[in-house]
């Protein structure tokens, strides 16, 4: 077991939240499917990498979250000073450094790839689509890959 949990990078727009929904409101059966593969786990930690981080504080959007996932958030990614390619994994990478050991294990859930390299762990959604429940045992055999197996809850 590592000395440091496993984190998830999330983006909202376009994994807890469809393109086609209003605007700053997740939707509760994507939020669902993301605390059905979650949650099981008990060494993950959960980290905004949204652009919502820019408008609401990690506590405000800990709120949106029922209170046993909003207790997974770690905190949010720094907001990097260019967008250029790859920007948010970036962003990642400099997270990293700061408040983890280089080599721990992570997973980006996002719904745009030029934001990652084409060898980023990255589960990536289809906008229109969300964090479906096949997202969702994606993530899992993901972390299950990682030796991240469900815990006892």
């Amino acid at each position: 077991m590592q000395p440091f949990p496993t984190l998830i990078f999330l983006d909202f727009d376009g994994v807890l939240r469809r393109n086609t929904s209003r605007l700053y409101k997740l939707e509760p059966d994507l939020v669902r499917n993301l605390e059905n593969a979650v949650l099981p786990h008990t060494d993950l930690k959960v980290v905004i990498t949204s652009s919502w981080r820019e408008a609401y504080s990690t506590r405000t959007i800990g709120r949106l979250f029922p209170s046993e996932f909003a207790e997974r958030i770690e905190g949010a990614t720094p907001i990097a000073n260019e967008r250029s390619e790859h920007y948010r994994y970036t962003e990642i990478l400099a997270y990293l450094r700061r408040f983890h050991q280089k080599g721990a294990n992570w997973i980006a859930i996002d719904d745009d790839p030029l934001h990652y390299p084409a060898d980023a762990p990255l589960i990536l959604t289809d906008p229109s689509e969300g964090f479906t429940s096949e997202k969702a045992k994606e993530l899992n055999d993901a972390l299950c890959s990682l030796g991240e197996g469900p815990g006892p809850r």
